[in-house]
């Protein structure tokens, strides 16, 4: 592409070309169309221009399912063996968007043939990595995303998956790539150290497995603008996958692992960071803000409020109800916005108890991810929080986080206001002591997990 380099420039720069082979992926299926096969040695001659979904991959001579629809699979008679990747979720990309970086998606996908819709798609980075099922839509992309970084937290990596021989982690690439430039993975400590080694990778050795058909949006306007260069254009599609054992992780530096983080080069052309959900957690705040949560009781039922300040891939509030503030269970849901930027009112209306009842909110996301809100109890006309806090807060040396008495093993964790994990001990009796003192001062959330799920709070670092 003229002036989009790599989009997810894939190539151990470490390694010699003779072992390209065993990295690089060289057969995918989606469900373009229905179904969609395409390979570095039979190119299909169908060339997506829409939204598909990765259905399977081959890497070093085995196709894995990604989980996304194994009966489509097996109905197209494909032999497999199964898997379950997500993309990474994105909370956080450092760096500026510039004339450079394009959101590209399918030529079709905007409805328009041949030019700009309007209005125009939605200029929302984070989105366009992390969507379609599962994440997986390698139909939408970022190009040139600028140089940065992007960090994940990993809450625990099962050591039986290292050097198994099954893909971690998958990456596309899916402009053209060029050069020698390339991108930095690597796993790091709750303080940024790297554990393990760093994998630097470029993909301009990688053969392509299929050509898609793309229009390049201009991703620093709003609304964004298409220009008559970028419409309707043919690029290759790439992908490389890995197993954790690349990057030296191993049963002695396994426990300090927190992250897992990408330094870009300013010309990455990402579709998505996919990893095997079998091998590893992702801990993260949902990228949807609950501003607030409150009920209160009436004649015909109990009326639950709600608000966010944004919200990004959020599918769902499913609401549910506990009448011992333990055991919850579901007894409604509410459509989310999907993608928003501004205020959202919400409500539901449970039927009338007339003991004490606890409410909370499961907050989901188009991925399946979900995260709880804070829960409510009612017995009357007015609504109190029983879910965690902290004092003092603001804090600046340490703070007490008041919690559900501790039953079995329970953590606390901090996130900073960019979901980035900074902190996780384990959790004691009814109340944990936490250092904050290394911490940037500014807010952060702050959530107690356990069997039963997980609520949040936050906190002011000063």
């Amino acid at each position: 592409m003229a002036s989009l380099i790599p989009l997810l420039v894939i190539t151990l720069v470490l390694l010699s070309n003779a072992s390209y082979s065993q990295f690089k992926i060289n057969e995918i299926i989606t469900d373009y169309s229905g179904y969609w096969k395409s390979s570095a040695t039979a190119i299909n001659s169908v060339k997506p221009d829409n939204s598909h979904n990765l259905l399977a991959f081959s890497y070093y001579g085995k196709r894995y399912s990604t989980g996304v629809n194994d009966t489509k699979l097996s109905t197209n008679g494909d032999l497999f063996i199964p898997g379950d990747y997500r993309a990474l979720p994105v909370q956080a990309i450092t760096g500026t968007v510039n004339g450079n970086t394009k959101i590209g998606i399918g030529e079709k996908y905007d409805g328009v043939t041949g030019g700009k819709s309007t209005p125009s798609p939605v200029n929302n980075i984070p989105y366009y990595l992390t969507d379609g099922i599962k994440g997986l839509d390698i139909g939408t992309c970022i190009a040139n995303l600028p140089v940065g970084k992007l960090s994940f937290a990993v809450t625990s990596i099962n050591l039986a998956a290292i050097n198994d021989s099954i893909p971690d982690v998958v990456i596309t690439q899916t402009a053209d790539p060029a050069g020698s430039e390339y991108d930095r993975y690597e796993f790091t400590d709750i303080e940024g150290n790297r554990v393990g080694n760093y994998v630097d990778i470029v993909l301009s050795s990688l053969p392509s497995v299929g050509t898609w058909v793309a229009d390049f949006y201009e991703a620093s306007t709003n609304p964004m603008t298409l220009s008559s260069g970028y419409v309707k254009t043919e690029r290759g599609l790439r992908l490389w996958a890995a197993d954790f054992g690349v990057f030296g992780i191993n049963a002695t530096n396994i426990s300090r692992v927190a992250y897992f983080k990408i330094s870009l080069n300013g010309n990455s052309d990402v579709a998505f960071v996919a990893y095997n959900n079998n091998a590893v957690n992702v801990g993260l705040i949902l990228p949807t803000k609950l501003t607030s949560f409150t009920g209160k009781t009436s004649a015909d039922g109990n009326n639950l409020n709600w608000q966010t300040a944004t919200e990004s891939n959020s599918a769902t509030f499913i609401i549910e109800r506990s009448f011992d503030g333990s055991a919850f269970m579901p007894i409604g849901s509410v459509k989310a916005a999907g993608n928003s930027n501004n205020r959202r009112d919400y409500s539901f209306k449970a039927p009338a108890f007339s003991g004490r009842s606890f409410y909370r909110l499961k907050m989901v996301d188009l991925d399946g991810k979900a995260e709880y809100s804070t829960t409510i109890s009612l017995s009357g006309s007015q609504s109190t929080t029983v879910s965690i806090s902290a004092y003092p807060n603001p804090a600046n040396a340490s703070t007490w986080i008041k919690h559900p008495f501790v039953t079995g093993v329970e953590n606390i964790q901090l996130f900073s206001a960019q979901g980035i994990l900074v902190n996780q001990i384990k959790a004691t009796n009814n109340q944990t002591l936490v250092d904050v003192s290394r911490l940037t001062k500014g807010n952060y959330h702050v959530v107690f997990s356990s069997d039963s799920g997980r609520q949040a709070s936050t906190l002011i670092v000063q």
